[in-house]
Protein backbone atom coordinates (compact mmCIF):
# COMPACT_ATOMS: atom_id res chain seq x y z
CA UNK A 1 0.00 0.00 0.00
CA UNK A 2 1.16 3.28 -0.86
CA UNK A 3 1.76 6.07 1.69
CA UNK A 4 -0.58 8.80 -0.07
CA UNK A 5 -3.34 5.81 -0.61
CA UNK A 6 -2.69 5.82 3.85
CA UNK A 7 -2.82 9.06 4.07
CA UNK A 8 -6.17 9.61 2.54
CA UNK A 9 -8.38 7.43 4.76
CA UNK A 10 -6.47 9.03 8.04
CA UNK A 11 -6.25 12.03 9.13
CA UNK A 12 -3.07 14.26 9.90
CA UNK A 13 -1.68 15.32 12.66
CA UNK A 14 -2.57 18.81 11.47
CA UNK A 15 -5.74 17.70 11.77
CA UNK A 16 -5.37 16.35 15.07
CA UNK A 17 -3.84 19.47 16.79
CA UNK A 18 -6.71 21.77 15.08
CA UNK A 19 -9.19 19.27 16.57
CA UNK A 20 -7.55 19.00 19.86
CA UNK A 21 -7.32 23.23 20.31
CA UNK A 22 -11.00 23.29 19.55
CA UNK A 23 -11.97 20.87 22.14
CA UNK A 24 -10.00 22.81 24.58
CA UNK A 25 -11.43 26.29 23.49
CA UNK A 26 -14.98 24.74 24.00
CA UNK A 27 -14.13 23.69 27.74
CA UNK A 28 -12.53 20.18 27.69
CA UNK A 29 -9.85 20.11 30.42
CA UNK A 30 -6.37 19.48 29.84
CA UNK A 31 -6.22 16.16 31.55
CA UNK A 32 -9.14 15.28 29.53
CA UNK A 33 -7.35 15.76 26.48
CA UNK A 34 -4.49 13.68 27.43
CA UNK A 35 -6.84 10.62 28.06
CA UNK A 36 -8.87 11.48 24.39
CA UNK A 37 -5.83 11.98 22.36
CA UNK A 38 -3.53 9.16 24.03
CA UNK A 39 -0.51 12.24 25.03
CA UNK A 40 1.58 13.20 27.80
CA UNK A 41 0.87 16.61 29.39
CA UNK A 42 3.61 18.44 27.68
CA UNK A 43 2.85 17.45 24.34
CA UNK A 44 -0.83 18.73 24.62
CA UNK A 45 0.29 21.63 26.38
CA UNK A 46 3.16 21.96 22.98
CA UNK A 47 0.52 21.29 20.82
CA UNK A 48 -1.70 24.10 22.34
CA UNK A 49 1.14 26.80 22.12
CA UNK A 50 1.57 25.90 18.55
CA UNK A 51 -1.56 26.53 17.55
CA UNK A 52 -2.05 29.56 19.26
CA UNK A 53 1.60 30.60 17.23
CA UNK A 54 -0.21 29.42 13.55
CA UNK A 55 -3.26 31.39 14.56
CA UNK A 56 -1.49 34.50 14.81
CA UNK A 57 1.09 34.13 12.25
CA UNK A 58 0.99 31.33 9.71
CA UNK A 59 0.43 32.09 6.08
CA UNK A 60 -2.03 28.82 6.02
CA UNK A 61 -5.45 29.78 4.51
CA UNK A 62 -7.45 27.84 7.22
CA UNK A 63 -5.27 29.72 9.65
CA UNK A 64 -5.83 33.39 7.73
CA UNK A 65 -9.50 32.52 7.56
CA UNK A 66 -9.92 32.39 11.40
CA UNK A 67 -7.70 35.61 11.47
CA UNK A 68 -10.05 37.26 9.37
CA UNK A 69 -12.97 35.58 11.06
CA UNK A 70 -11.61 36.92 14.47
CA UNK A 71 -11.16 40.65 13.00
CA UNK A 72 -14.70 41.24 11.77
Amino acid sequence: MSRDMTLKHRATKSDRNRRLMAMFETGQSIPALMVKFGLSKNRVMAILRDERNRRAASTDPFYRNLRSQAAS
